[in-house]
């Protein structure tokens, strides 16, 4: 559930029209979002219309196509006018201004096949959808045009109304009579899945002349994405190259240039056969929850059909020009009860013995970097992923620290070097503690960069691997476990660094980007903040994240990273979170009312009189 909302009292006007029609006004919905102020409207031109959520924006939105009879799709086989396994339901519906139409449906376990809209025109058009939410959200559909790469999500997760349909943009394009693919979430965590229109808006030649340029212009590419390796198996099942490629799709002209691919996403697991780390749960015949064994069933199958997943990935980025740094996040080997015994690999479960552990003698559930073995363990893993055409290794100490403690291989390092105990002395005072720590973590990267210096080698292409970590957010919080950000650069380990402010372990928190250009620029490496999240009750709201970047910016960033990245909110995502570079527009949204989809609301729907004093809902 969103913090906010801005359309808590929609009008009745309704967005949709009949069947290939051309219409006067397709785009005059109206809300009860506050109207545009006098500085809204001086800086309407700095927001083109591909950078917002709204029909009305285009310049021919009257001279829309809007086909709303969606039992156009093909095959015909797939389609029924009854609730049926594995096909599209047809419902009938009007609108309160009487446009009439018909509705596809597929209900979240159906498995209905992907289905084919033909479109019919030719030439440059902003593409609509009309996602129906019934009164059981979400909705999720899965488009894409015919050459496409692969489907990207577009959905209508509405609490706030029952049954509605959300027109939502899903792109630009030049088409040439393509047809649209249309699918449901039919894997993983299932999701229903409604249409009820395709709108097509012609673009002038200025429209298409500027989206053309704006395309082209690398300049605004300042971006990074992460990806944990894990959620989307997790979520979504996907067992072919296409189901794969969606996960990168999504990031097709748009604002990122790099790709921060978690690969090895805790400890040694991974997706892929390999000759290092383990694929999680192949030992179990039981699981604490369906995401993990959607995990192993996808990346099993995947094996089996010697597709390698983070290779796909690789190369799917690759494609549409982003670089590609694979990571490892280095404190995940295990995890509470009841996920430990998935969590947990044959490595870390026969050497204990390794355990970081706590001053007071506590073990944790990280492995020492103090202990060799450990460290050729992922230097080996990340060479491996490397090796297979990524651009770089990443190291994401924010997730987590500590990995180095007072367990016994240390104790022995310091007593090499100083001739006492480290347990007996304060960590707070004695500031050998966490200088030997930051001589492991440095030995580490040295060990690591060795690695990549024997791929770059082999490739004989002259580029170089890059090496970049995510740490927290100033330099206080990460030399407390021995990560030294300045030595690191000062010694030419890091090519780039990322910072992450909602961190685990910090003890002073708080961002302090001035410091990380202080170190960075005179030595060429490259910091971006993370500053995007999906807005929730958890993190700040849109325009507060707007006013961050904007700040990382000024003081001197190459960028902003969104961790985590998802599309989320369409209406977000096409306006900020795929824009983050175009510095121009995230100031004019500042002074705009938040992006937010169109609604519109039935009259009838499959019979059923849904404006009425008494409707079906209440009865339930």
């Amino acid at each position: 559930m969103k913090r906010r909302r801005f359309l808590k009292h929609l009008a009745t006007t309704p967005l949709i029209v009949p069947q290939m029609s051309t219409v006067q006004g397709a785009g005059a919905t109206q809300t009860a979002a506050s109207p545009e102020t006098a500085n809204e409207k001086a800086r309407a031109e700095a927001v083109p219309p591909w950078a917002g959520s709204r029909a009305e924006a285009w310049a021919n939105a009257s001279k829309a196509i809007i086909l709303t009879d969606m039992s156009q799709c093909q095959p015909a086989s797939a389609l029924s006018r009854h609730m049926k396994k594995g096909h599209w339901k047809i419902i009938p519906y009007e609108l309160k201004n009487g446009t009439r139409g018909k509705i596809i449906w597929a209900s979240p376990d159906t498995g209905a096949p992907v289905i084919k809209l033909p479109l019919n025109v030719k030439g440059w058009h902003a593409i609509f959808v009309g996602v129906f939410c019934d009164d059981l959200p979400p909705s999720v559909a899965w488009l894409k045009l015919d050459g496409d790469a692969a489907p990207v999500p577009r959905s209508n997760s509405s609490r706030d109304y029952y049954c509605n349909v959300a027109d939502v943009f899903f792109k630009v394009a030049e088409l040439r009579t393509e047809s649209l693919h249309i699918g449901q979430q039919s894997s993983g965590y299932t999701s229903g899945c409604g249409l009820a229109h395709v709108k097509l808006i012609p673009l002038s030649n200025d429209e298409v002349e500027a989206f053309r340029a704006d395309q082209s212009d690398e300049s605004h590419r300042k971006m990074a994405a992460t990806n944990d390796g894990f959620g989307f198996f997790y979520s979504r099942r996907p067992t072919t190259v296409e189901e794969l490629l969606s996960e990168v799709e999504i990031f097709r002209n748009t604002d990122y240039d790099t790709l921060l691919l978690h690969a090895i996403w805790g400890g040694d697991k991974v997706s892929y056969p390999s000759k290092y780390g383990t694929i999680p749960g192949l030992d179990l015949d039981d699981f604490a929850v369906a995401g993990h064994r959607y995990f192993t069933e996808a990346v099993r199958e995947l094996a089996r059909k010697s597709i390698n997943p983070v290779k796909v990935l690789i190369d799917g980025a690759h494609d549409m020009g982003m670089k590609v740094h694979v990571g490892v996040r280095p404190a995940g080997w295990s995890y509470g009860e009841v996920l430990k015994e998935y969590w947990e690999t044959p490595f870390y479960r026969q050497h204990v013995e390794w355990l970081c552990i706590d001053r007071d003698g506590a073990p944790t559930t990280r492995l020492s970097w103090a202990v060799p073995e450990v460290r050729k363990r992922l230097t080996d893993l990340l060479g491996e992923a490397v090796s297979f055409g990524a651009d770089g290794a990443h190291v994401v100490f924010n997730r987590g620290y500590p990995i180095v403690l007072f367990e016994q291989p240390f104790v022995e390092m310091f007593q090499k070097q100083y001739g006492e105990d480290p347990r007996k002395l304060d960590e707070e005072v004695d500031p050998r503690i966490r200088k030997l720590w930051s001589d492991v973590v440095t030995t580490f990267m040295r060990e690591l960069r060795g690695k990549l210096d024997q791929e770059q080698a082999r490739r004989a292409d002259g580029k170089r691997i890059e090496l970049s970590a995510m740490v927290l957010g100033n330099h206080y919080d990460n030399y407390q476990y021995g990560v030294d950000v300045r030595r690191l650069v000062g010694e030419g380990l890091l090519d780039e660094i990322f910072i992450y402010p909602y961190d685990f372990g910090a003890k002073k928190g708080g961002y302090d980007p001035e410091s990380f250009r202080e170190v960075c620029k005179p030595k060429g490496v490259r910091f971006r903040p993370c500053g995007l999240w999906s807005e929730s009750p958890t993190y700040p709201d849109l325009k507060d994240q707007i006013k961050q970047g904007l700040s990382f910016y000024e003081a001197g960033a190459d960028g902003v990273c969104y961790f985590d990245a998802s599309v989320g909110d369409i209406a977000q995502w096409s306006s900020v979170y795929s824009r983050f570079g175009h510095i121009d527009e995230m100031r004019a949204w500042l002074e705009r009312t938040k992006p937010a989809l169109e609604y519109s609301f039935f009259h009838l729907l499959g019979g059923q009189v849904r404006d009425g004093r008494f409707p079906p809902y209440w009865g339930g």
